[in-house]
């Protein structure tokens, strides 16, 4: 896996967090919904539809997963109350 790039400005840092955690819930909004649906759709089309929840579950994991991963890659200090500084953990 290739390294990170230092340097990361809080704004960036905070776009790509937000990104992260947007992609969780999006993914597992839709599972929930494909999976609430199974009884709307002919039963010609469940198949897909359980089908594409499932995938949509290991989206969202791996979203989670990706997610905790970039956390834990930085650490965030707020310098007395004002501005934030963004640094790599490892």
């Amino acid at each position: 896996m290739a390294p990170l790039a230092d340097g990361w400005s809080y704004a960036e840092w905070n776009a790509t967090y937000n990104a992260f955690s947007f992609g969780i819930a999006a993914m597992g909004c839709a599972t929930i919904f494909f999976w609430l649906q199974l009884a709307n759709v002919s039963k010609s089309y469940r198949t897909a539809l359980i089908i594409t929840g499932i995938v949509t579950c290991i989206a969202t994991y791996h979203y989670f997963r990706i997610f905790n991963s970039w956390v834990e890659a930085f650490k965030v200090v707020s310098t007395d109350g004002g501005d934030y500084t963004v640094t790599l953990t490892g």
